[in-house]
C-alpha cells in the first residue's frame, strides 16, 4: 500500500484542511491551497504490515466490531503508525504528519461524494459545553469533574440510497354527524370507499456503512445539507480521520428501504383527512428502481468519562447539531421537582379548603 502525505511545499509542515476557509492550510507558514489544486509532494510506499499482537475490542454493550490492526511507516520520520483495517486517514503520532492510505479510497472504495467539515474541533468543544449546561438533572459535579478524553473529527462512510416507493391502498372511512331537537338526539353515519394509488421518489437516503458507528446515533445527527456535497477528493481528509466502509450497500439497503417505506405510507395517509374513522382494507408499498452511491460525512466523536462511566457524544461536522448521553442525578431531580410539587400540592389543598 502507498501512503498519501500532506506536506507543505513551502516549509514541509503538516498541512490540514481548514473547515472555515474550505482550503488546505499549513499552520506553520500559513500557505493555503484550493483542494482541487493541491498535489501531494511527498508520498511513501509503506505497506501495511499485520500487527498480530493488537486487536480492537468493542466497548461493553456494543456489537462485536473487533478488527485486525496494521502498522504503516511514516514517509517523513519513519515512525510506525498503528491503525485498524478500515481506518484510511490518520496522523503520525511522532511527527504529526497527516497521511492517507490511498488504497482505502481508490478502486471499489472510492467515494462518489464527500461533505467537507464546516465546524472545527473548537466548535465541538463549545457545543459540548453548551449541551452539558442546558441539562438540569446532571450531577452537580459532573461538568467540573468530567473531562473530554478524546475528540475525533471523522469522515464516516455512508451509503446513499435512491428508490421509488409504489403505493396502493383502499380504506373504509366514515363521517359521523349528530344533532338534536326537542324530542330526539340524532346520529348520521356516512360510509366512504377511499382509494389511493401513486408513487414517491426518494433520493440519497443515508445509512452509515461503518460497523463501529451506532446506526441510531448517526441517524440522530441528520439532516446533512446534501446540496454542499462535492465530488470526492483526498485533500478534504487532511487532518481528519476517515474510515472506508466495512458494511456493504446490500447489507444497509434494508434499513434505507424501511425508512422510505414508513415515510411513503405516512405521506399517502396524510392525504386523507376529514373523516371520523379510517380503516385499511388493503395497503401495499413496494420499492423499485433502487440504486446507491458512496459518500463520506463529517462527524465529531467525543468520549468523556466521569465517576467510572463512559459517555459518547457526536456532533454533525457540517451543521453543529449535537447529541449524546448523560448521567442522571436523582438528588438534583428531587431538588428541582419536590419544591414544585409542594407548591402545587399547597395550592390544591387551599382550593379544596375554599370550596369544600
Amino acid at each position: 500500500m502507498a501512503l498519501h502525505e500532506y506536506e507543505c511545499p513551502a516549509c514541509g509542515g503538516a498541512m490540514e484542511f481548514n473547515p472555515k476557509t474550505q482550503k488546505i492550510k499549513c499552520p506553520f507558514c500559513d500557505s493555503e491551497f484550493d483542494v482541487k489544486d493541491y498535489i501531494a509532494n511527498h508520498n511513501s510506499d509503506s505497506a501495511g504490515e499485520s500487527a498480530d499482537d493488537y486487536v480492537t475490542n468493542p466497548a461493553e454493550g456494543e456489537a462485536d466490531s473487533s478488527q485486525p490492526m496494521f502498522i504503516y511507516r511514516c514517509g517523513s520520520c519513519s515512525g510506525e503508525i498503528l491503525a485498524t483495517e478500515s481506518l484510511g486517514s490518520m496522523k503520525c503520532p511522532f511527527c504529526s504528519n497527516n497521511v492517507v492510505v490511498k488504497e482505502k479510497f481508490t478502486g471499489k472504495f472510492t467515494p462518489d461524494y464527500i461533505i467537507p467539515f464546516e465546524k472545527t474541533k473548537e466548535d465541538a468543544i463549545e457545543a459540548y459545553k453548551g449541551y452539558v449546561k442546558s441539562k438540569k438533572l446532571l450531577p452537580k459535579v459532573f461538568f467540573d469533574q468530567n473531562h473530554i478524553d478524546e475528540i475525533k473529527g471523522i469522515y464516516v462512510p455512508f451509503w446513499l440510497f435512491d428508490a421509488t416507493q409504489n403505493y396502493s391502498a383502499s380504506f373504509d372511512a366514515t363521517k359521523v354527524r349528530t344533532w338534536s331537537d326537542h324530542n330526539y338526539h340524532y346520529t348520521e353515519t356516512s360510509h366512504y370507499d377511499i382509494t389511493r394509488v401513486g408513487s414517491e421518489r426518494f433520493e440519497k437516503v443515508p445509512v452509515d456503512g461503518s460497523k463501529e458507528m451506532p446506526d441510531d446515533l448517526m441517524e440522530s445527527l441528520e439532516p446533512f445539507d446534501q446540496s454542499k456535497m462535492v465530488p470526492f477528493n483526498m485533500g478534504y481528509l487532511a487532518g481528519f480521520l476517515a474510515n472506508k466502509y466495512n458494511v456493504c450497500a446490500d447489507e444497509d439497503q434494508g434499513r434505507a428501504l424501511s425508512r422510505m417505506h414508513s415515510s411513503a405510507i405516512t405521506d399517502f395517509r396524510n392525504t386523507i383527512s376529514g373523516y371520523s374513522t379510517l380503516h385499511a382494507r388493503s395497503e401495499q408499498c413496494t420499492p423499485s428502481n433502487e440504486s446507491s452511491k458512496y459518500a463520506l460525512y463529517p462527524v465529531y466523536i467525543l468520549n468523556t468519562s466521569w465517576n467510572g462511566g463512559n459517555y459518547l457524544f457526536a456532533m454533525n461536522g457540517q451543521s453543529g447539531k449535537f447529541v449524546g448521553n448523560l448521567p442522571f442525578s436523582l438528588s438534583r431531580a428531587l431538588m428541582y421537582y419536590f419544591p414544585i410539587a409542594g407548591v402545587i400540592a399547597a395550592i390544591a389543598f387551599g382550593l379544596f379548603c375554599m370550596f369544600a
